[in-house]
């Protein structure tokens, strides 16, 4: 079975490459570039999710949603708006492709909610299962901290200089920012899960707590992209003959995705190949966190590991952010609005996430692989 999936992988990836070569044709056209509103741009993003959901009910189908999303690839290039907005719509776009691609490589005799499930349960790694609707107070005052540490760390970043000695505040807060963020997200999913009776795998799960960085990017920042992407179709290929090799390959590929989105979203080189740097960094900090074993060390031990060392890289991926986000965040006094809308982004995350894990819920068994139960926190 694993050789038949290794086949038809192989022998898919043309529809994605083809759908990203239309994408790229569409964008450098010298004969029409539109000027896209926001509104539009949202709306385009709604009927390529639409598109995309009728075109895959068959598998015949799928393969033309790959190339209509790969055309829809080009429109936040087009956007009239702010780079944030443009990153953020790409991302969107994004997301449609690759829900596109994947169902390519699942089972060719999967029915549509069967590859649905498939993708939604993170290629067969994960468990989702109904479970006892409550009202999780806990996540619910989680949230709310998280919410008052970002809308605090705003503040400050608004309040500090971005010169001299004061960078190397700003760029610490925006650390703080980020992994607020983060949480917002892990708290926002178990209070909506629990709410809904549904036991699923999160996107985010309190970055924070990691006790190394190999657990931070594995199992606590954003798994779903490395179980679905990068640690399937780069680590996994490599990872017989060489695991440093395999690593590497692995955040190289992570480092040129952003790159290339933050580019198309600012069109500025230099924030967007900091953040490509940032990527590139964690593979030599991962070699030295096994160098040091740093598995074997006591738990609070480890989590000062995995902060210091993010930490000393985060610069290259919190200016980046911060030049990005700052044009939206409004007067100088002003702190609850921009809090609140990174409230609406994290929220939104987490209700994209639980539909498909809704989904999943009933077709489990189509899976190509035996799904694996992982703790929640």
């Amino acid at each position: 079975m694993n050789n038949l999936l290794k086949s038809l992988g192989r022998k898919q990836l043309i529809w994605p490459t083809a759908g990203i070569i239309i994408g790229v044709l569409a964008r450098t056209n010298p004969f029409y570039e539109p000027h896209i509103t926001l509104e539009a741009g949202i709306v385009a993003w709604i009927i390529e999710i639409v598109l995309v959901l009728i075109l895959s009910l068959h598998p015949g189908g799928a393969r033309i949603g790959v190339l209509v999303a790969g055309l829809f690839l080009t429109v936040p290039c087009f956007l009239r708006a702010l780079p944030i907005f443009r990153l953020l719509l790409m991302c969107n776009m994004a997301f449609a492709f690759a829900f596109a691609a994947l169902q390519l490589f699942s089972l060719p005799t999967a029915g549509f909610r069967g590859r649905l499930a498939w993708i939604f349960t993170w290629l067969g790694t994960r468990e989702v299962k109904g479970c006892a609707r409550s009202f999780d107070a806990a996540s619910l005052r989680q949230l709310l901290a998280a919410t008052l540490v970002l809308a605090a760390t705003v503040a400050v970043v608004k309040s500090t200089p971005a010169t001299g000695f004061w960078l190397l505040v700003r760029w610490l807060v925006g650390g703080i920012l980020l992994l607020a963020f983060a949480e917002m997200v892990t708290a926002g999913h178990y209070f909506l899960t629990a709410l809904l009776g549904v036991s699923a795998p999160a996107l985010m799960r309190s970055t924070h707590r990691s006790a190394s960085l190999r657990e931070f990017w594995a199992e606590r920042w954003n798994p779903a992209v490395s179980a679905l992407v990068f640690g399937r179709y780069f680590f996994a290929p490599l990872a017989r003959r060489s695991s440093g090799l395999a690593l590497f390959a692995a955040f190289f590929g992570s480092a040129v995705a952003h790159v290339l989105l933050l580019y198309m979203a600012a069109k500025q080189w230099g924030i967007s190949l900091m953040w490509g740097a940032f990527f590139l960094a964690q593979p030599l900090l991962l070699a030295l966190e096994r160098w040091l074993k740093v598995r074997r060390w006591p738990l609070a031990a480890g989590r000062v590991w995995a902060l210091a060392a993010l930490a000393i890289t985060s610069p290259l991926i919190v200016e980046p952010v911060l030049q990005l986000s700052e044009p939206t965040w409004g007067t100088p006094d002003e702190v609850l609005l921009p809090a609140a809308r990174v409230l609406g982004l994290a929220l939104f995350l987490d209700v994209c996430v639980l539909l498909g894990s809704l989904a999943a819920i009933r077709d489990q068994g189509t899976q190509p692989g035996p799904a694996k139960p992982r703790r929640t926190r």
